[in-house]
């Protein structure tokens, strides 16, 4: 995983309110392409590996807060 693309990434959307406003509108099924796209337009080394991975662990702790 690219965690420092990733983190890139991250500080970008960040860092632009426009452009977190505009990846909450986008379309569940096109999110990763987007987010890839937003990436390498960039210069950030994100895989889709590292985004599945990503939303997985996320999900997985927003479950798990819940059962604490």
């Amino acid at each position: 995983m690219s965690k420092e693309g990733l983190e890139a990434l991250r500080a970008r959307v960040h860092a632009d309110a426009e452009l977190a406003r505009w990846l909450r509108r986008v379309e569940p099924e096109r999110f990763k392409d987007e987010v890839l796209r937003l990436a390498a337009e960039n210069g950030d080394a994100v895989t889709a590996r590292d985004l599945d991975e990503t939303i997985a662990a996320a999900r997985q702790a927003w479950m798990l807060r819940w059962i604490q």
